[in-house]
């Protein structure tokens, strides 16, 4: 071999050492493949390949699917979103810097925080939960949509504080609900009539009304409800009510309920629907919200036949009028009769608090005629 031919392929050898990266990189480049990187407020989640994407959106929608598990099936879905910015990117990538869809799965169903939940103890009521629990009034009621205020017993389990995903759901819905109208209970003296005595002339019949409310939901629970329309469908038609002339139980001014002097009808007798859920509850007495301490005053005269506590009645009592015709009292303070006692038109029974299942002071008033609530407005 002469000096020139070594010297040529010396020179060649080199050459090819020198291309031997540029060919392992071209090889790297060539072996990219298509995916997509899932972007959540600007951070990489994930990245899948391409031919993944269609199940990473199917799963994404199964995932906003479950905060529409409670919402009422007649409802209209106006929209539902991330309330992050979420977004796939086409890129490419080297194979094994692809994610499985195991962990895809993973990141999007993770959670900051779990369901916060109680069980409910002996004397437990809602207005008591909400203070050691640090809760505005009706936030249980908003975290509990099935929860009726008036029965909680020991050993139900109550959220008081929801799920914290990190991936949040909002759903944009709109809900028209049936609700009723309460009627007003017209007075006419009657001098013939004993202060004790009280003759209804006509039951009143409550109306009805439809109202459509824009709701907003954040993973699941109420975050706004508005009221967006009210459409009456049928007028009440108030009832008629003879009463003695020296009664101690009429009204006397529109905050005045003869049992009680109240703020205000918090809750009307008879069947409420929930605007989210849509189901129905049945609410078998009158709320009167009305300050702690409030006397409270039998509608007629009567025998105590129950004074004490009772259950999720809280401190009650229940007079019985004779002909089939009782009254309950229920969530007091304080009762100020026993039972076998003898009581007249406008004696003191009791007075205004939030034992039991109550959400906050006030009087569940309740009528029972033959052993079957009645609307109350027909008796105050």
């Amino acid at each position: 071999m002469t000096k020139k031919t070594a010297l040529t392929l010396i020179i060649s050898l080199i050459i090819a050492l020198a291309l031997i990266p540029g060919v392992f990189m071209l090889a790297k480049v060539l072996r990219k493949v298509e995916a997509y990187d899932f972007i959540v407020n600007n951070e990489l989640w994930f990245t899948i390949a391409a031919e993944e994407k269609t199940t990473c959106e199917q799963m994404l929608a199964e995932y906003q699917q479950q905060y529409l598990a409670d919402v009422d099936q007649d409802a209209q879905i106006k929209n539902v979103y991330f309330l992050q910015k979420v977004e796939f990117r086409e890129t490419e990538v080297q194979p094994e810097e692809l994610d499985p869809l195991t962990y895809a799965q993973e990141r999007i169903y993770a959670i900051n925080e779990e369901t916060q939940r109680i069980e409910v103890q002996d004397g437990d009521n809602l207005w008591d939960l909400t203070k050691t629990h640090h809760l505005e009034l009706g936030e249980l009621e908003i975290l509990n949509p099935d929860l009726d205020p008036d029965k909680i017993y020991p050993g139900d389990s109550l959220v008081i504080k929801p799920v914290d995903p990190v991936l949040d759901v909002i759903v944009e819905l709109e809900n028209t609900v049936a609700e009723s109208i309460g009627f007003r209970v017209e007075y006419r003296k009657d001098n013939t009539m004993y202060t004790s005595q009280r003759k209804i002339i006509k039951e009143g019949i409550e109306g009805e009304k439809e109202v459509v409310y824009d709701i907003t939901m954040l993973n699941g629970y109420q975050h706004s409800l508005n009221v967006k329309s009210e459409t009456v469908t049928r007028q009440p038609v108030n009832a008629q009510v003879r009463i003695g002339t020296k009664t101690t139980v009429s009204r006397g001014g529109s905050a005045n309920y003869g049992v009680v002097n109240g703020k205000r009808i918090s809750s009307l007798f008879g069947n409420r629907i929930h605007p989210i859920t849509g189901r129905k509850t049945y609410h078998e007495g009158l709320d009167i919200a009305a300050n702690h301490g409030n006397s409270v005053y039998v509608y007629t005269s009567g025998t105590v036949v129950q004074a004490g506590w009772n259950g999720g009645y809280g401190l009650s009592v229940l007079v019985d009028h004779g002909g089939g015709l009782k009254t309950r009292y229920a969530h007091l303070s304080k009762i100020s009769v026993k039972v076998g006692q003898k009581v007249k038109t406008g004696n003191k029974v009791g007075a205004i608090g939030s034992t039991g299942n109550s959400t906050g002071p006030h009087l569940h008033f309740e009528v029972i005629r033959n052993g079957q609530p009645v609307n109350p407005l027909n008796y105050i």
